[in-house]
């Protein structure tokens, strides 16, 4: 399904990015590439979503929305990803610079 049927809410795994190859350079350097967990955090309609990726978020608009594919991520999927965050996050917090 597209990117663009989701509710705010909805978790699910990017299956594909149908851009060109410098934009899908581009949005996986952000994260937003096959495989990754993405969270429907705004519906904004026919204007697009707004997308968590981790602890970034995101502004599609509907043309780019209609070009990712995603699939409903499983609950374990979900759970273990927000495992890793937060394991992440722990090893981060002494971190100095």
């Amino acid at each position: 399904m597209e990117l663009g049927a989701c509710r705010a809410g909805t978790v699910a795994r990017i299956v594909r990015v149908d851009v060109d190859p410098a934009a899908r350079l581009r949005f996986g350097e952000l994260g937003l590439r096959a495989g990754a967990l993405v969270q429907v955090t705004h519906d904004v309609g026919a204007q697009g979503r707004v997308v968590a990726v981790g602890a970034d978020r995101f502004a599609l608009d509907s043309a780019t929305c209609a070009r990712i594919t995603v699939e409903p991520a499983t609950a374990g999927t979900v759970a273990g990803a927000v495992a890793g965050a937060e394991v992440g996050a722990v090893a981060g917090a002494g971190a100095t610079r």
